[in-house]
């Protein structure tokens, strides 16, 4: 099984929270993680705010940084489904950044990981399996 995986879903893990085990369960079994370039920049600007808020340190931060890359096995360039997630964004009236990972699970058939409901919604009605098809 191929995992589309989400910043959300990958601080998650990275900072050992609540609904990490089922995420880290997913990722075990997976054949490959892939995700969008996206991915990057959204990780760190929230580790960035978690370093503001005084939740960690810069060292713990960077630490987390690198953990998020590291479960990922590909990351997609953005520009390989940028005009297709724009398309669907207008018709479904929803953020471009989620898009592109919704649509690059479709692409790939693969399950998409991600906690936002919202997503998880959008995902099921594409058919696409999402963490809460288990």
């Amino acid at each position: 099984m191929i995992i589309v995986l989400d910043a959300n879903a990958g601080i998650e893990i990275a900072l050992d929270r609540e609904k990490s085990k089922i995420l880290n369960s997913f990722i075990e079994v997976s054949s490959k993680v892939i995700t969008s370039d996206l991915y990057k920049a959204e990780t760190t600007n929230v580790l960035y705010k978690y370093i503001k808020a005084g939740l960690l340190k810069k060292h713990e931060a960077i630490e987390k940084l690198n953990y998020c890359e590291m479960i990922v096995d590909y990351f997609i360039d953005i520009k390989e489904n940028q005009e297709e997630s724009l398309l669907e964004s207008i018709r479904l009236n929803h953020s471009v950044y989620d898009l592109l990972y919704l649509t690059l699970a479709r692409r790939n058939g693969a399950r998409l990981i991600t906690l936002d409901k919202k997503l998880n919604k959008l995902a099921k009605e594409s058919g696409i399996e999402t963490i809460e098809d288990e």
